[in-house]
């Protein structure tokens, strides 16, 4: 096969670079599978000549999601939007170059300018031919963005200064061959609408709630993957998860919202209807709360105190802290004097240095399924890019040892320890902490912690300290308030936003606690983890699904990565808060349907 691309490249599949093997005869009888390593047999051949490059395919991987897919959303007991849908969704990498350089890392990695003639959608059936051609045109289009997208590197590079520490662009993984004989579970829409109508009708006895809702998303079927380094991967790739919303608007006119999401691995670990239901009442009793708390000084306001962190906070808190952190991302080549969008990570040079107290150990380990019985959401079998992860120790004894890897070399390291799990654009992959487990070898009781934020608020002649109690993590608001947000950070002097309490209380040398509204975090970074005085004996399992979005924006698009921390509570010696200085918006005139009169 040949033919005439529009740019005048020759694209050329024809026996220039020898298959190391055949990947067919070890298609298990499935023929999605067969079509797949078939099509990537052939694609092994690519090469381009003419048009002034000789650049050849070095890697090909070729990943495909078939899912049965459901989801409704509901409000105050109806039912608004409800759809399944059958879909197999491909992803076609292709590498030219070599693992030392290739054509990803650019910010218009993947670009295409030619025409494309891809099919759209992928077949549904299992027709043989028809697949092998979805395949070759989606190859055919990765290919010269391929060509297209290392050109444009090459150039980049050419009009700027070189950095001193060349890195290499992939590293090489050992094939993995692991064909799971799989059986898709049936979908209850009927239940699941049910379900969704008599959870959002929860609402209706909230007339303070002024906006709410509840989705139910259930994907199930499997995802293959196949690489030309001979990976072969077919495995099970289910999840299911509710999010919900409240938002409710204060007499002064504050709003105040919350977040509920509730995920699992599979329909038989999803929580039932009664657990479902509790958990939803539960957010509106807190946005019912919080509309009569007072509110924690004027506009412009801070406030800096000891602070205590109940164990579901802690885990809220230390999932951004030092989550986001321990995945190490590389800036992408750009063009002198082009804005980036890039923001590294606060941990970057510091290995071998202390981030935590010597007594704080930090573990991710996508090995274990269960904790005390409960399942946990950060178990998978392999990452986006075909490599089995390995538990990793992250900080022992309060300092930092490793980073999460993908196969993107980096400074310290050249090899994946398997946490490709979401995108990150440029042609590369991010990584995504699993389950993350905050280990310590001294604690006392959550009583024992609040004493000792007492006595610290006396000694300091304090009125009060602050018990934080949850977080709004993922963040339920809008990208206008997101905005916000992140602009705050930056203005406090943070590298990244902190999603702010919503059950934040003030805690006087009497011991009474007071439920405030209206603080957020100022100036809260890595270097806050220093200030960490002890430890509960206590521990929480926070659960959420990562998506990439900031602050993992609540119904955020894109590829997921369930995620569980587990974490005790914990001592701050302080910690500053602020009032935003946000305009609030006059309260309706009219009061709403529901409002008893």
């Amino acid at each position: 096969m040949s033919r005439l691309t529009r740019r005048g490249f020759l694209i050329v599949a024809g026996g220039s670079v020898p298959a190391v093997f055949s990947f067919a005869q070890n298609s298990d009888g499935d023929p999605v599978l067969k079509a797949l390593l078939d099509e990537l047999e052939r694609s092994r051949q690519l090469h381009v000549t003419g048009g002034g490059g000789d650049d050849t395919p070095y890697f090909i991987a070729y990943t495909l999601g078939d899912q049965q897919t459901y989801s409704v959303a509901a409000t105050l007991g109806a039912v608004t939007v409800s759809g399944s849908n059958h879909q197999r969704v491909p992803i076609i990498e292709v590498r030219v170059g070599s693992y030392d350089f290739d054509n990803t890392g650019h910010i218009f990695s993947g670009a295409y300018s030619g025409s494309r003639y891809d099919t759209e959608p992928w077949p549904l059936d299992n027709h043989y031919q028809n697949m092998r051609e979805a395949l070759w045109l989606a190859t055919d289009h990765s290919f010269k963005a391929a060509v297209e997208s290392i050109a444009r590197k090459r150039a980049a590079l050419n009009s700027v200064v070189a950095p001193g520490e060349k890195l290499a662009d992939y590293s090489k993984s050992e094939p993995i061959v692991s064909l799971a004989k799989l059986s898709t579970p049936k979908i209850d829409e009927k239940g699941f609408s049910a379900s969704a109508a008599k959870l959002s009708g929860v609402f209706a006895a909230y007339p303070e709630v002024i906006a709410s809702g509840v989705e139910i998303s259930v994907n199930v079927g499997p995802t293959y993957y196949v690489n030309t380094e001979g990976t072969r991967l077919r495995y099970p790739d289910d999840a299911i998860w509710l999010t919900s919303r409240a938002e409710a608007q204060a007499a002064d006119g504050m709003m105040v919202r919350e977040g509920l999401s509730i995920a699992a691995l599979d329909l038989d670990h999803f929580p039932t209807e009664a657990e479902l239901e509790q958990g939803v009442r539960t957010m509106a009793e807190r946005v019912k709360a919080r509309l009569s708390a007072p509110v924690a000084g004027a506009p412009g306001d801070s406030f800096t105190a000891p602070v205590v962190f109940e164990p579901y906070a802690a885990a809220q808190l230390l999932a951004q802290l030092v989550g986001d952190n321990v995945r190490s991302p590389r800036r992408p080549v750009s063009e002198p004097g082009r804005q980036v969008n890039f923001t590294p990570s606060e941990f970057e040079g510091r290995i071998n240095n202390r981030i935590l107290p010597e007594w704080i150990d930090v573990i991710d380990d996508p090995t274990q399924t269960t904790r005390q019985g409960k399942p946990l959401l950060g178990f998978y079998p392999y990452d986006i890019e075909g490599v089995q992860p390995k538990i990793v120790t992250l900080v022992e004894k309060g300092v930092l040892k490793s980073f999460l890897w993908t196969r993107l070399p980096g400074k310290t390291w050249t090899g994946s320890n398997g946490r490709a799990r979401l995108g990150a654009g440029y042609g590369w992959r991010s990584a995504s902490i699993s389950n993350l487990f905050i280990n310590t070898s001294q604690s006392e009781s959550m009583a024992n912690l609040k004493t000792k934020l007492v006595q610290m608020c006396k000694d300091r002649d304090k009125p009060y300290g602050f018990l934080v109690r949850r977080l709004d993590y993922p963040f339920s608001s809008g990208g206008g308030e997101l905005q916000s947000l992140l602009a705050g950070a930056r203005t406090g002097g943070s590298a990244r936003a902190i999603s702010p309490p919503t059950l934040i209380y003030r805690v006087y040398p009497d011991g009474r606690e007071e439920l405030v509204r209206g603080l957020r975090f100022r100036g809260v970074s890595i270097r806050t983890l220093r200030d960490i005085l002890a430890a509960s004996s206590e521990t929480a399992q926070f659960d959420f699904v990562n998506n990439g979005a900031p602050l993992a924006l609540l119904g955020g698009g894109g590829l997921i990565a369930p995620a569980s921390v587990i974490a005790p509570g914990l001592l701050f010696d302080e910690m500053e808060f602020e009032r935003p200085q946000d305009q609030l918006q006059r309260p309706p005139i009219v009061p709403p349907p529901n409002a008893k009169s």
